[in-house]
């Protein structure tokens, strides 16, 4: 092997072990889950070798699988091939792609995936979809881009306090200086409009999103009792009423 081949063959041994470690799989358990999986016919010895890919040996320099059993092994563990080969630090090229595009990091973009994609450990389609769609009318509402900068203050004040406490002290004398309480008063008082502040934005984006049934709507709703189901539907399809109450 050449020295690319043995870096990738190395970074190969170890992401494997890795994954094997994190699913807790013994050798013996993950060739008999990857033979009822897939319908294979491997055996632990093959497991070992996989393991070894790239090691010498008295027969020379053991190689790596066939492409085909290395996508059956990437695919098992949910990863990408590149991933267990070096090609990518990320899972899959996907994921970076994801994180390049977006400049979030692939923990930020696996949290949102996790949360649409298997509540409670149970898969639903219609759930994910009614999970997805609450993410992006956050994301797509109006009020979005004024929590962010209000966030962004208190990412800016959290971080100034914790890796520069001198500089956060000269911040906020400065802000006190024509305060004629106590420096602690003054301090609790700056962050607790700073806070107050993301929350009122926070609540109006909420408002923006998902907007709640208006006193008239409310009080037609509680009338319409005899409605027919095709009614019902109508009135529930509207996007002025609570969206998404079950």
């Amino acid at each position: 092997m050449d020295d690319i081949n043995q870096t990738r063959a190395a970074c190969w041994r170890r992401r494997l072990r890795e994954c094997l470690n994190e699913r807790g799989l013994t050798q013996v358990e993950f060739v008999s889950a990857l033979n009822r999986t897939y319908l294979t016919r491997f055996h632990q010895k093959d497991v070992s070798r996989w393991l070894n890919t790239g090691n010498q040996t008295a027969n020379g320099v053991i190689g790596f699988p066939k492409y085909e059993t290395m996508m059956l092994i990437a695919d098992f563990f949910g990863v990408d091939v590149g991933y267990l080969t070096g090609e990518t630090n990320e899972t899959s090229f996907d994921l970076e792609k994801a994180s390049s595009y977006t400049g979030l990091s692939s923990d930020s973009i696996l949290a949102i995936r996790r949360w649409i994609d298997a509540p409670d450990g149970a898969p639903d389609d219609e759930l994910r979809s009614w999970r997805a769609d609450t993410i992006d009318r956050m994301l797509s509402s109006s009020g979005f881009s004024e929590l962010a900068a209000k966030m962004l203050t208190l990412y800016e004040m959290s971080t100034i306090c914790y890796s520069s406490p001198e500089r956060f002290q000269s911040l906020m004398q400065s802000l006190a200086a024509s305060s004629d309480l106590p420096d602690n008063r003054t301090f609790q008082l700056i962050t607790g409009a700073f806070y107050g502040m993301a929350n009122e934005s926070f609540s109006s984006l909420l408002k923006d999103a998902y907007p709640t049934p208006t006193e008239q709507q409310f009080e037609y709703s509680l009338n319409t009792d005899s409605a027919d189901a095709s009614d019902t539907q109508d009135v529930s399809d509207n996007d002025d009423l609570w969206y998404g109450a079950l």
